[in-house]
C-alpha cells in the first residue's frame, strides 16, 4: 500500500515540474558597487619611523596618565567602601561597591596594575557572594591591599614577588569564606 502512494506521489510530481529553464543572472551593480581597487603606495622608511615616533610619544603621553586615572578609580573605590561601612547599607550600595572594584579589574591589567587586577577580581568574587554587613574584615584588607600596590607603582620588580603573596593569601580566603557560606546555605 505505501509502495503505491509512494509511486503515484513520485509520478505527480514529476509530471508538474517545469522543464529547465535557466534563469538570467541579475544585474546587481546599480545595487551594489564595486570597490575600487585602493591606491597603494607603501611608505619609506622614514615615513615608518616617523609613525612608529609619532605613536610611541602619543602611547607615553597616555601613559604618563595611567597612575592618575589608576588613583581615581582608588578613591572611587575607597569611597564606596566607606559608604558601604555606615549603618543600613544596602544591597545597591554593595553593587556600587561590586562595580567599582570590577571596573578596577578591567582597567588595572591596561594601566600596568597587574596585582590591583587580581585583588580587585578577588574583591568582586567575594562581593558575589556577601551580604550586607558581612565579610567587612576580608573586603577592607582587599580595598588596602589595592591601595598599596598602587602607591608601588606599576609593575614594580620588587614589590612584584610581595603583591603576588598578598594576592594568593586573599584569593585563598575569599574561597574559603564562599565554600563555607554554600555548606552553611
Amino acid at each position: 500500500m505505501l509502495g503505491k502512494l509512494f509511486s503515484k506521489a513520485t509520478s505527480s510530481a514529476s509530471e508538474n515540474r517545469r522543464t529547465h529553464q535557466t534563469l538570467p543572472v541579475p544585474d546587481i551593480s546599480r545595487v551594489i558597487k564595486p570597490n575600487a581597487p585602493a591606491a597603494y603606495a607603501p611608505m619609506t622608511e622614514a615615513e615608518t619611523r616617523t609613525r612608529v615616533e609619532d605613536a610611541e610619544r602619543a602611547l607615553d603621553s597616555l601613559s604618563a596618565q595611567f597612575e592618575n586615572w589608576m588613583r581615581r578609580d582608588l578613591e572611587t573605590l575607597r569611597e564606596t567602601w566607606t559608604d558601604v561601612q555606615k549603618p543600613g547599607a544596602t544591597a545597591e550600595d554593595y553593587r556600587r561597591l561590586y562595580t567599582a572594584a570590577h571596573n578596577i579589574s578591567g582597567a588595572a591589567p591596561s594601566y600596568g596594575y597587574p596585582a590591583v587586577a587580581r585583588l580587585s577580581q578577588s574583591l568582586s568574587r567575594l562581593l558575589t557572594q556577601t551580604r550586607p554587613g558581612d565579610n567587612a574584615p576580608l573586603i577592607n584588607l582587599h580595598v588596602e591591599a589595592c591601595r598599596a600596590a598602587i602607591a608601588a607603582g606599576p609593575q614594580g620588580d620588587s614589590s612584584h614577588s610581595i603583591a603576588d603573596a598578598v594576592c594568593d593569601a586573599l584569593e585563598r580566603r575569599v574561597e574559603a569564606r564562599i565554600g563555607a557560606r554554600k555548606r552553611t546555605g
